[in-house]
């Protein structure tokens, strides 16, 4: 990214991810300032040009940003290969630079509710304060693994010790997603929080 085209985007590495209809774009620059972003349809586009031309290749089930890197998630198709190096080229001539600041806010307030826990005291907290406390613990341990494999996941509540969660990028049509890695996620936080908690997504 040169200091006279700020906004320009390169692809420097197209990965596969364990989602076979998956596939992780690396940038040369970080696409967004914190957090993560997910689109699943082209109505949530608002306008964004580069989320329009990129579901107006076809089969595109969704598109997720986060750090360095984009993933597109694909229908099964049998021209994949044709799509893959098509959103190559639409990201090098479209994506823009996304503003993330809040979730990144967000994201250091959840840390500091680690530093400052006693682990005995998290039984004791209300189903809210768990959560957050979940959510951060996620983010030190599963989200950045999850990253590596071109996905994500983002926490829509806590409530009778059972966490439901929506999986994001890669991971949103991942087979593995369903089954082996909610039960890795329930045996991270079993270990980190000394409680056992049941962890469902949803789409």
């Amino acid at each position: 990214m040169s200091e006279s085209d700020p906004t320009k985007f390169e692809v420097l590495d197209t990965e596969m991810t364990p989602n076979p209809n998956a596939f992780k774009y690396v940038l040369n620059a970080p696409v967004i300032t914190g957090g993560a972003k997910s689109i699943t349809s082209e109505e949530d586009a608002k306008g964004d040009h580069f989320v329009r031309s990129v579901f107006a290749l076809g089969n595109v089930e969704s598109i997720y940003l986060s750090e360095n890197f984009v993933t597109v998630s694909f229908l099964p198709s049998h021209n994949l290969e044709l799509l893959v190096d098509a959103v190559e080229e639409t990201i090098e001539e479209h994506l823009t630079f996304y503003d993330g600041q809040e979730a990144a806010s967000e994201e250091k307030e959840e840390t500091s509710i680690l530093e400052n826990l006693d682990k005995i005291d998290f039984p004791n907290l209300s189903d809210p304060e768990k959560g957050a406390v979940i959510d951060a613990v996620l983010d030190e341990t599963v989200r950045p693994a999850l990253a590596n494999d071109g996905g994500g996941l983002t926490v829509l509540d806590f409530e009778d010790n059972t966490l439901r969660i929506r999986y994001q990028g890669a991971c949103g049509s991942c087979p593995s997603s369903a089954t082996g890695t909610l039960r890795a996620i329930e045996n991270i936080l079993h270990s980190s929080l000394k409680q056992e908690i049941r962890v469902i997504s949803t789409s």
